[in-house]
């Protein structure tokens, strides 16, 4: 059940449970692998339009922004999406969102891709700069050596421009 009709809630919530693998593409260039995401949650009619609300977790391998290195990457998190017909979304060419306005997804089909709701959820969670640790030193921009296994051979660069100063003393 990879899709479901958004209809079958109109009487009674429908409860969804699936291990889903993630299109590709999801978590851009710095996504290294993704394991099945787990998601639950449940489809209920809401005035004019359906909610879901449920858990996403999900497991994969980011690659650190700094040094490159691969790093495993974990979250569990509840979520919550208002949907309504597309017949509802404003009409004005430009509209200044509320927080409450980012939960809402307007559908011209009737349906719930499960499999497109778990990839938004995962892309929500990731972080906007992937770290494989908060202190991450990086690489060296000169030899390319990673500064997190130790300092490299490269002699500190001098801007001869600012070599006067080391003459300066302060008069007292």
């Amino acid at each position: 059940m990879l899709r479901i009709a958004l209809e079958l809630a109109d009487t009674e919530p429908v409860d969804f449970c699936q291990d889903l693998s993630l299109p590709e593409g999801v978590g851009g260039e710095d996504a290294v692998a993704w394991e099945p995401v787990h998601l639950t949650g449940r489809l209920r009619r809401s005035g004019s339009g359906y909610t879901v609300s449920g858990t996403v977790a999900a497991q994969g391998r980011l690659r650190c922004v700094r040094c490159l290195a691969e790093f495993v990457f974990s979250f569990e998190e509840r979520f919550f999406v208002q949907m309504l017909p597309l017949s509802l979304a404003p009409q004005e060419e430009e509209v200044q969102l509320t927080k409450k306005d980012l939960d809402v997804r307007f559908y011209t089909e009737p349906v719930l891709d499960l499999r497109e709701l778990a990839a938004e959820q995962v892309e929500l969670a990731l972080p906007v700069k992937p770290l494989c640790r908060e202190d991450c030193l990086g690489l060296c921009p000169r030899c390319g050596a990673d500064l997190n296994k130790g300092a490299c051979g490269c002699r500190p660069e001098v801007d001869e421009r600012w070599h006067k100063l080391l003459d300066f003393h302060p008069v007292s």
